[in-house]
């Protein structure tokens, strides 16, 4: 029986490096069913749970685990990165200052500043997450996250030119890294910088192309004066995903600004099929309808003000 327990272990860890999740998972749970204690296995069974999206679950096996193995570092971690993900910050900050106290190898520590960073950054208190991603960045000067996540702080509180070396430092090192165009897009944006902003969302179709990148794109044409353009990009949004509601509320206000009155109409209708309760949408139709009518609407997107938007979790 031990030796077929060993020979299930490396065939979990293939399943994993393939992806083969719910395979990692079954054969995890084959081993924990007959040795319940078995301490690999707890952590294969995680490492499936969590590949799979299979967060909540994934959590209540890691206390479940943690209630006979309370001391167990590598359990608290992933009780860390999934109370991150799971945005009980109050709960992962005092996990955080908890395990900085222990006695952790050099990469659990930074794993854990990084993340109790987060944590302090999600309950507000924004200098101290500072402090800390700095001193991560003294024991690790290559943290892309650590990076990211000063850069979208300075941004969130109007440092823009703090948020821009932070960024730019990132694109510097990690030129494919999947979020850094975006963040500058929206740094640009926020500015007005449109032609800076439209160059950011076109690097980031070419990394990681996805309909919320065109809407962004989109909407930044639209209000660069490239209203054909915005409305091809918008349109491919929707192509790509027809319930991105946003895309559809920008598309129907770029036809208003061209007075294509009824395709408006038509976008906005759709969206509030798709969002009922929606008062800013019953508005944009009622001003559509008064401008089919000769009496033109000042029209402006939900929550926007002049295009600026700050997006950076």
């Amino acid at each position: 029986m031990e030796k077929d327990l060993k020979n299930l272990v490396p065939q979990i860890q293939r399943a994993l490096e393939d992806r083969e999740w719910l395979k990692a998972f079954h054969l995890a749970t084959s081993i924990l069913n007959r040795e319940p204690e078995h301490e690999i296995a707890r952590y294969l069974l995680l490492d499936s749970l969590v590949l799979g999206g299979r967060y909540d679950t994934a959590l209540e096996k890691i206390r479940e685990f943690l209630t006979d193995m309370p001391e167990n570092h590598r359990l608290q971690l992933y009780l860390l990165h999934l109370l991150i993900y799971h945005r009980t910050f109050g709960e992962a900050e005092a996990l955080g200052k908890s395990l900085l106290r222990e006695s952790l190898s050099s990469i659990e520590k930074r794993d854990v500043l990084l993340h109790t960073a987060f944590a302090l950054h999600g309950i507000g208190e924004l200098r101290r997450a500072v402090r800390m991603l700095n001193e991560l960045l003294d024991e690790d000067p290559l943290n892309t996250d650590a990076l990211e996540t000063l850069g979208k702080i300075y941004f969130e509180q109007g440092h823009f030119e703090e948020a821009e070396r932070y960024f730019l430092e990132l694109t510097e090192m990690d030129p494919a890294h999947p979020r850094v165009h975006q963040l500058l897009g929206l740094l640009y944006s926020e500015q007005g910088k449109w032609d800076e902003a439209i160059m950011e969302w076109e690097e980031a179709m070419e990394i990681a192309p996805s309909d919320e990148v065109l809407r962004e794109l989109g909407w930044t044409l639209n209000m660069a004066g490239e209203k054909e353009a915005a409305v091809s990009m918008l349109e491919e949004a929707l192509d790509l995903n027809p319930l991105n509601l946003q895309a559809r509320i920008d598309l129907g206000s770029v036809l208003m600004d061209q007075e294509k009155f009824e395709r408006a109409i038509k976008e906005w209708e759709i969206a509030k099929n798709q969002d009922p309760d929606n008062n800013m949408i019953r508005l944009y139709l009622e001003n559509a309808q008064k401008a089919v009518s000769g009496t033109h609407g000042n029209l402006t997107r939900p929550g926007d003000s002049g295009g600026s938007r700050k997006k950076t979790n």
